[in-house]
């Protein structure tokens, strides 16, 4: 008996295959030391990038008309690009041409940079290259997130992938004997790091994993409501794999704790209350309500770190940390005298330690290693200056309106835009002391969270399907 069928649009296939790609591909980047150095992040760009050349150069072929879904956001793209086109333009020898005392008056800094604002070019040529690949992964997760089912897979891929990691750092850490990818640890030894190096940057991962875990039990319980008026029962909403995500987000928090890390525990839970606090919202809870949901939440959320953590470990941290405090608080002062140096121009992309060098003072001198500034705010601008430096948390505030606009509209994904919400919240809190959004593997799943909830479903007309006898 014959009936009538429908043969998926050969657009939609090459999109089902590409993001299965970078599902696969998102948490592969953790694994060689978290992508990060140089060779790492040139071959994920070099792969990101001809997938890009290849799916444009493709996509007119398959379909009439088309047009890439991320052209949507082409002046949030445009501004994005500003930054390593002004990353290249510090390479140039523009000194001569700009204003006398724009380039500093710091013994040795001159010198250094000669008639360029950038004083280490070719550094930064490098660096230019791994931000590419963060907007070209960016647009990608934006173009295949086209159709609801697709997306949810893609984030449901990704996830488990993070648990992978929680799962390898729990197991490193406590069967293995402290196993590091990297070697006998120098540093960290007896926390959980995972593919990672740094603590702080494992916790922030787990972090957004957990986050992600959340928008995907959400996006499923609406998909559920879609179809029924009165669901039964939260697991019928969002079935075994709700089932299993519950436990890979358990997983995830269970492996931060192991990190040790403060600032990754708080900036996590932080940024879980204010995702699950919008969900709520967006059910129509009332704002009082809300306020007394948060205080419980805290209450018990605070009561379980305790007893996981024992007293020991992360809580003994929380506690004693003047003297960390205060170096900190030494460093940041003199990286905005650094900044008071160049605050049009910055030092050139990657920089930060090289030029740091000269400003350093006492309480600093002797007290290790500064190549990063433990503030991605600051950071951004010693090295582009405050205005250009100024742009990704700009056109990250922008994605966060444009997120909570998606978690209203029907064509949008609602669990997937809280997701992205509650990554941005995160990534903002932990920037604030912590370099982790500096870190590639981070990144790639910052971007990918992110582009999951600003892809929208698209519409196709009854012309491009084909109807087959089966």
């Amino acid at each position: 008996m014959a009936s009538m069928g429908i043969r998926r649009h050969p657009s939609s296939l090459a999109h089902d295959r590409l993001a299965l790609v970078l599902a696969l591909c998102v948490p592969l980047t953790a694994i060689p030391l978290a992508s990060n150095r140089a060779t790492w992040w040139l071959l994920w760009t070099m792969l990101f990038a001809l997938l890009t050349i290849y799916h444009l150069l493709r996509g007119p072929g398959r379909e009439r008309g088309y047009k890439p879904g991320f052209l949507r956001f082409r002046v949030g793209f445009i501004l994005a690009l500003l930054l390593p086109v002004w990353a290249l333009m510090q390479t140039l020898p523009l000194g001569d041409f700009l204003p006398s005392g724009w380039l500093g008056a710091r013994a040795g800094i001159c010198d250094l940079a000669g008639s360029r604002v950038s004083i280490q070019p070719d550094v930064a040529m490098v660096g230019i290259l791994r931000f590419m690949g963060y907007i070209l992964l960016l647009a990608l997760v934006i173009e295949v997130s086209s159709r609801g089912e697709r997306a949810l897979r893609l984030a449901t891929i990704v996830f488990f992938g993070v648990v992978a990691q929680a799962i390898w750092a729990i197991v490193a850490l406590n069967f293995l004997d402290d196993y590091s990818f990297a070697g006998a640890k120098t540093a960290y030894e007896g926390v959980a790091t995972g593919s990672f190096v740094n603590r702080n940057s494992l916790a922030t991962f787990l972090g957004f994993g957990a986050i992600l875990g959340i928008g995907i039990l959400v996006e499923r319980t609406n998909r559920f409501q879609i179809r029924a008026s009165q669901p039964p029962s939260l697991v019928a909403q969002t079935g075994f794999t709700g089932a299993f995500v519950v436990l890979g987000i358990a997983l995830q928090l269970a492996a931060l704790l192991e990190t040790q890390s403060r600032l990754g525990l708080a900036s996590t839970v932080i940024a879980m209350i204010a995702t699950v606090l919008l969900a709520r919202r967006r059910a129509g809870t009332p704002i009082f309500r809300l306020l007394g949901e948060s205080l419980v939440f805290l209450v018990i959320v605070g009561m379980g770190i305790v007893v996981l953590a024992g007293g020991d470990g992360v809580m003994s941290r929380f506690l004693f940390s003047s003297y960390e405090g205060q170096t900190r608080l030494a460093l940041y002062s003199q990286i905005l005298g650094m900044i008071a140096q160049r605050p049009l121009t910055g030092f050139g992309m990657d920089s930060f330690g090289f030029a740091f060098e000269a400003f350093r003072a006492p309480p600093l001198l002797g007290v290790g290693n500064f190549d990063l500034a433990h503030n991605s705010y600051l950071m951004l601008w010693a090295e582009f200056g405050v205005v250009i430096g100024s742009i990704p948390p700009l056109l990250l505030a922008a994605s966060a309106v444009v997120l909570w606009q998606r978690m209203k509209a029907t064509a949008g994904y609602p669990g997937l835009a809280l997701a992205g919400i509650g990554v941005l919240v995160l990534g903002a809190v932990h920037s604030l002391g912590d370099f982790s959004l500096e870190i590639p593997a981070n990144v790639y799943l910052f971007v990918t969270i992110i582009g999951l909830g600003l892809g929208l479903r698209r519409q196709r007309t009854p012309c491009q399907h084909t109807e087959v006898q089966l």
